[in-house]
This record gives C-alpha cells, structure tokens and sequence, in this order.
C-alpha cells in the first residue's frame, strides 16, 4: 500500500439543514424551475433526492443534476400519472450520501404505507462511506420533516417494528447477499434449460429470506423474465400468510407469489397435468422446513395426493417434489433449524442434491442479532457443551434470570418499549389451555401463562392486541420471524446429562411429532436446534429463564 500525505483532510458534516423544495410535475411539460426557491446553479448541478407523488403513489429518486433528470422523467411514459416533484437539497450532500438516502427514503417509506411505491430494487446495497452515521442521525430529522409535510406518517421507530419493514424486498444488500445474487442471475443468465439446483446456506439473522424476497422482486421488474412462472415456496404456515399480508402492497408482486410445497400440484399456479418443469425459477424459503413422510400427524392425506399427482413414490420427499417441477430451484438453508422427524436431516438434503449441498453460496453478514456471527456461534457452543470461556457482546442484551419473576418485569418493560418483543419457549409444557381456555400452560413460582392460541402470524398479530403478545410462543409459531427482544424459557426437556453438557429429556417433551420415531441422538439434535432458533430471535436482546437449577448453574457460567 502506497501512503500519500495531504496538507487537508475532510470535514464531517456540521449538520446544515435540509430544504423540501416542491413544484408541480407534468408528464410532457418542462418544470417551472422559477417556482423552487433553490438557486438556478444548484438545480443544474447539485447531488439531491426527490419525491415524485401523486395521491396514491410515489417514486423515490437521486440525481447530480436536478434540471437534466425531470427533463428525462417528464418524457417517460412511467412517470405520466406524478403531479408533484418535492425535492430534498442540504449543502452537505454529496454523491455517496444521495444514493444512501434514496435507499433509506424507499425502505421506509414503502413500510410508512402512505405510498404505494413504483419503484424498483435493483442496485440497493448497504455501503459504508465518510461520515455515515452522523448522516443517518441527520436522516431521522428529515424524516421527522417528512411527516410534517404528510409525505410519510410514521416514525422511524414505529416503521421499524412492523413486519412490512422486515420483510421488505427494498433492503440495502451486505455484500455476500450482492456476491449471492450476481451468482444466482448468472446461473439464470446461462439458461434455465441447463441450470441446477442452488443453496444458499446461512445461519439465523443472515437475510436468506430477505434476499429470496429482493431476488423475487427483481425478477418480476425485470422484462426479461416477465413470461416466466417466478414464485417462492414458503414452507412455514404462519410465515406464508405473513409474508402475503407483507407484500400486497409492492408494486409488481402478489400474494399468489408466495406458495406452499403443495402448491406445486395447483393449475392455478402453472401445474400442467402429466408435465415436468413447470415453473421456472422457484426460492425456497426456510428449506429445513420440507418436509419427508414422517410424523405429518393429519398431513399424510395431502402428502400422498401429491407424490400420487406427480407419479412420485410415496416416501419422495418435499425437495424430490421441487426437482420435479422447477427448472432452477434456489434453497434458501441452514441444518442447524431442522427441529423434528419430519423435517429433511442433513444427510437426506446432501444425497438429494449432491453438488449444490457440497458447495453451497454462504451468507455470513449477521442483518439480525446486534450480538452478530459471535453471538450465534456462542450458543451453539453453549448448547453443544464446547463453549470454555464467558464473552460478553457490545450493544447486545445477554441476560440469565435467577428470578422468574424478574424474567417478567423485565420483559413488560421491553414491551412498552418494543412492542415485537415476546416471550417464547421450548415445548417442556402440555398444552392444556388448547382444550380449556382458562387454564393456564406454564406455572413458575405462582406466575401463570398460556401457550400461543395460534401459529398463524402470532408475532404480528400481537403487534395489535396485547394478550396475545403475552402469549408464550412455542418454535412452531416463532421460526422464520424477528423479534425485539426474546424472553426465552428453557423448560425441563433440555437437561444436563452425566458428562455435564445438555441433552434432551423426553419425558418432559411434549410435541409428541417432535419425539415419535427420534432415537436419543436425533432427539438430543432436535430440542438443541429448538432452542438455537429460539436464542437467536432477538435482535436488540435475549432474555433467559432456565427451569433445572443445574442446568441454570451450568448457563450462569457464560453470562456477565
């Protein structure tokens, strides 16, 4: 590396103020640059962000040059139904600061929900440049500036803490989600007719699903493709609804997007009777979760309808169904969450898709947990027995409660704040409230709770009513989601056994699909992954509560 001296260095920015210009906007007109109260020299030649809007619907923009670029929007057809421009100018702007804006001004405002966005999300990438979190402090008083001006209505932490954020297919990619995605349109690019099949591994938090929502979302804005049967297979129940529910308002998606593996079958899909391949592209989404014919309790009759449809055997398993019918399938996977019999272990996946399992495209950037890769890979030894030494994790709650009652104090404080955080469990408890409502499930030192009442969107649901956000979610409601905070209760089904390192305790297993046809090994595999997925739900924090006082003195040894 070559050093070269200079006699100056730059200025972090001083926080000058923004200025909304706005003026009106019509398609096939020049704009009236005498009605902007900007200098003529700065509307020719400045970095700004802009708004085009209309009633309903709003396009988010950044330029070098505000003149050149409503001249070009004034003559493309896109752009006919826009009635106003509003334009953001501050003196400390420059190009890196501009493009970082118009990422920031289209995630949130997509999730405020004033405005449905026409926008695309090709080339958002989450960079880093001088100065960048003094601008992102700047940025909230924009938009503070923003709802004063009814362009947006929410706050930045309100927008936050909905699913429509989370979810969103405008995230800024890290840089192994960009190094993913070119890989992927490069394998698309070569022809679906010799493609095969793509893994994309990651642990919790790493963005499998975001990235699987922005590659659908890219796609669909491409021309290209615009002939090809594009979906996502969501096989988690709760997540497919929610993720529906998420994207009804992105311009250019569906809900009939988002699929089940059973889906696969359907003419209203693209199935063709008697057909191979026919879908073109298909992401599946939290992988672990297809399923093999194993433990499906009232589910065996749908299975075998559709390995009987598709002139499969009957024991195939979900992914043989995605072989079958798609030309590239793209799994989107991590074998540490598959949690029960009925889930495809790790050797089934390996054998099935061979080249693709053996040389996966690794995602490692942690978007979740604020603990990061570190935090991840502590639990994994902490449930594994190999963890040695205590760590603590900057700007991340790690805490052990020797006191269940503190566990919920502490938790409703969260709560007021947080309102995505939950409390969430292992399955140590029956279920007794399923049968009568006024029981309840979980009694610790007299404090009585209920499981969740249902697995359909219940981390969203209780956004909106506060007794099912005091629910105790089990990993059937909780897997695929984010949370604030994570209160989480490990119950008796994970014991310490005579080698001191935490093993599985059947008897206080109550999922019975979970245990049944599980040898002790896979059973000890299933809850550690249980709760692996439960401890790395929260982004701001985790809370735990351990009901064996061993097992609790164990834990304590890795907790500040």
């Amino acid at each position: 590396m070559i050093t070269i001296p200079t006699s100056n260095s730059a200025e972090t920015p001083k926080g000058s103020p923004f200025y909304v210009d706005r003026c009106p906007f019509r398609f096939g007109e020049q704009i009236d640059y005498g009605v902007l109260e900007l200098e003529e020299d700065k509307v020719f030649n400045w970095p700004m962000v802009y708004i085009l809007a209309n009633k309903d619907f709003a396009y988010v923009g950044q330029t070098t040059s505000l003149a050149t670029r409503m001249s070009q929007h004034g003559s493309n057809e896109e752009k006919r139904d826009f009635d106003t421009v509003n334009v953001i100018f501050n003196e400390e702007f420059n190009t890196s600061v501009i493009t970082d804006y118009e990422h920031r001004l289209i995630g949130y405002m997509h999730a405020d929900g004033r405005y449905e966005l026409t926008n695309k999300n090709d080339g958002m990438t989450d960079t880093n440049y001088f100065s960048k979190d003094t601008y992102a402090t700047m940025f909230e008083e924009l938009w503070e500036e923003l709802r004063r001006l009814e362009l947006a209505d929410h706050t930045i932490a309100e927008i936050e803490e909905s699913e429509v954020f989370k979810y969103s297919p405008f995230k800024g990619l890290t840089p192994d989600q960009r190094v993913a995605l070119d890989k992927i349109l490069g394998a698309i690019d070569d022809g679906l007719e010799k493609a095969e099949p793509i893994i994309v591994e990651g642990m919790p938090g790493t963005g499998k699903t975001i990235l699987a929502i922005y590659l659908l979302k890219a796609l669909r804005d491409d021309p290209r493709y615009k002939d090809m049967n594009i979906r996502i297979i969501e096989p988690v129940t709760s997540l497919r609804n929610t993720l529906r529910s998420s994207l009804a308002s992105v311009s250019g998606l569906s809900p009939t997007d988002i699929i089940a593996p059973t889906d696969l079958i359907k003419p209203a899909m693209g199935y063709r009777k008697g057909e191979k391949k026919c879908f073109d592209i298909v992401l599946i989404d939290e992988s672990h979760k297809l399923k093999r014919r194993v433990n499906l309790g009232t589910q065996f009759a749908n299975y075998d309808k559709v390995n009987k449809e598709l002139d499969l055997p009957r024991d195939a398993t979900q992914i043989e169904w995605v072989l079958d019918q798609v030309k590239l399938p793209i799994f989107f996977y991590d074998p540490l969450q598959s949690i029960g019999p009925s889930c495809l272990d790790q050797n089934t996946v390996k054998e099935t898709l061979g080249h693709a399992a053996e040389n996966p495209i690794r995602l490692d950037s942690q978007m979740r947990v604020k603990g990061g890769k570190a935090y991840l890979e502590y639990i994994q030894n902490i449930l594994d027995g190999s963890q040695e030494e205590c760590h603590d994790f900057e700007d991340y709650d790690f805490i052990l409660h020797d006191d269940f009652s503190d566990f919920v104090a502490c938790f409703e404080r969260d709560y007021k704040e947080h309102n995505l955080s939950r409390m969430i469990a292992g399955y140590a408890w029956k279920w007794a409230s399923k049968d009568d409502s006024d029981a309840q499930d979980i009694i610790i030192d007299g404090i009585g709770l209920k499981w969740n009442y249902t697995y359909d969107n219940w981390v969203g649901r209780g956004a909106n009513d506060s007794r099912i956000a005091h629910e105790v979610g089990c990993i059937h409601s909780i897997q695929g989601y984010d949370l604030s905070y994570a209160y989480v209760l490990i119950g008796n089904d994970l014991l310490l056994d005579e080698n001191g390192v935490p093993a599985s305790n059947k008897s206080s297993y109550f999922d019975r699909n979970g245990y049944a046809t599980a040898s002790k090994e896979e059973l000890d595999s299933y809850i550690k992954n249980i709760y692996y997925v439960l401890l790395t739900r929260g982004i701001l924090g985790t809370h735990v509560y351990v009901l064996d006082p061993k097992l609790r003195e164990y834990f304590s040894r890795f907790f500040y």
